[in-house]
């Protein structure tokens, strides 16, 4: 590859990306510190707790206390990190290697499906996407999480069935999407499926039979869509409950329970009412890809005095103090611009490989996006961070169709 007279080998100049991107991780965790999500901070205080007890999560001691099951691993890896370091600093640390490492994996995944120049390009595309730098500084479970999945699919890619079913179970640790690309992978290549789905099965069953030793239950992922659904979801056909999460003899339950209790009035009221259910879904997947804010919360000065630090970069705010706004929110404003033309070209992209009859080349990345925003609108509440684990996928399709408009020109000038 030839630049600007210079001659440097593709790996080379991938590498140099890649470490350069990952350089820019760590100088925005040191310049800009521990973003203090409520989510995050909920992981620590659960973690500290878990270090008290001397027991991994959830511990046996809490399993009454808890109001519900949150992501597992995430919580895990915190208590570790305490542990260890008493410090989540090595942990962040880990986490913008771990971005890393995606960016890497992300431009192998792509090389397989397409080639090595729309790699590069969704290489580029990935970092320079402004919400890829705040990412890190926080031990929200979104990162781990795609790490694993990608990682995952990489090694499908190279014929590991085995280590690709485990690689999915210990990300549906973090979070409890993973199942969601066992169905991708089923589409995309089903000859190994049963290998990563043996394989996945039994590593659940390690960690879920770890939890019932501890607590008497099989816990083996996060459990909180129901309490979700409860509060968020099911809002315009909630005619029965004025508190959605009132249980009687509340103290007398434990997490697990609580669920259950939620999971029953959930689908009362679905069955009860299946239009108004089914007219919240768009709703529901207009909430979690209008906005693309999230990760631009690690800029907000002074964050960690903030009683509700995302308030300053919503999408209300936003169109309230046009024009005045703060460099935060102009730099929120460039990652929405960002994200939306990534979102048109990924559109575009499909229909270019529809109409150049390259079919098979859309399967994983439009079946994650496809296939995860049925989800969504099926068994979730819509949220921007949602849709994270999806903008590897879309930048893919994004890519294909940037390299046919670079490419227009070049094909006018030799038709000359």
């Amino acid at each position: 590859m030839t630049i600007r007279g210079y001659h440097i080998s593709e790996n080379r100049l991938v590498f140099t990306l890649i470490s350069v991107f990952t350089l820019f991780q760590l100088v925005v965790l040191i310049i800009f510190g521990y973003t203090p999500y409520p989510d995050s901070n909920g992981y620590i205080l659960l973690a500290k707790e878990c270090l008290l007890y001397n027991e991994p999560y959830p511990a046996s001691a809490t399993i009454r206390e808890l109001p519900f099951i949150w992501n597992i691993a995430a919580i895990n890896i915190v208590a570790l990190s305490l542990k260890l370091f008493s410090s989540i600093t090595p942990l962040l640390v880990l986490y913008s290697f771990m971005k890393g490492a995606s960016a890497w994996l992300i431009y192998k995944i792509t090389h397989r499906i397409f080639d090595n120049k729309t790699a590069l390009i969704t290489l580029l595309i990935y970092i320079c996407y402004p919400a890829n730098y705040g990412e890190s500084t926080s031990t929200l479970s979104e990162l781990p999480f795609i790490f694993f999945i990608l990682f995952a699919i990489y090694f499908y890619q190279k014929g590991h069935p085995i280590t690709t079913g485990i690689l999915l179970a210990i990300a549906n640790w973090f979070r409890p999407m993973a199942f969601l690309f066992l169905i991708v992978l089923l589409i995309y290549n089903r000859r190994r499926i049963i290998h990563t789905v043996s394989s996945y099965i039994f590593v659940i069953l390690l960690i879920g039979s770890s939890a019932y030793i501890r607590t008497g239950h099989f816990i083996y992922q996060a459990q909180t869509g129901w309490m979700d659904m409860m509060l968020f979801s099911l809002n315009n056909i909630n005619d029965e409950y004025p508190d959605p999460l009132y249980i009687e003899n509340n103290n007398q339950l434990n997490c697990i329970q609580r669920d259950s209790m939620w999971r029953s009035r959930s689908i009362h009221l679905i069955l009860k009412h299946p239009t108004g259910y089914i007219a919240s879904m768009p709703y529901k997947l207009i909430k979690t890809f209008v906005s693309d804010n999230v990760n631009m919360c690690t800029f907000i000065p002074e964050k960690n005095t903030k009683t509700y630090m995302y308030n300053e970069i919503s999408m209300p705010t936003l169109y309230r103090s046009f024009p005045h706004y703060s460099a935060v929110q102009i730099l929120t404003l460039i990652n929405l611009f960002y994200y939306y033309l990534l979102l048109v070209t990924f559109i575009y992209g499909c229909i270019l490989l529809i109409k150049n009859q390259e079919n098979k080349k859309l399967i994983m990345p439009v079946s994650v996006v496809l296939i995860g925003s049925i989800i969504i609108m099926t068994v979730c509440h819509g949220e921007a961070r949602y849709h994270i684990p999806f903008m590897p996928f879309i930048m893919m399709i994004a890519a294909t169709a940037i390299r046919n408009i670079y490419s227009l020109p070049l094909r006018s000038r030799q038709q000359q």
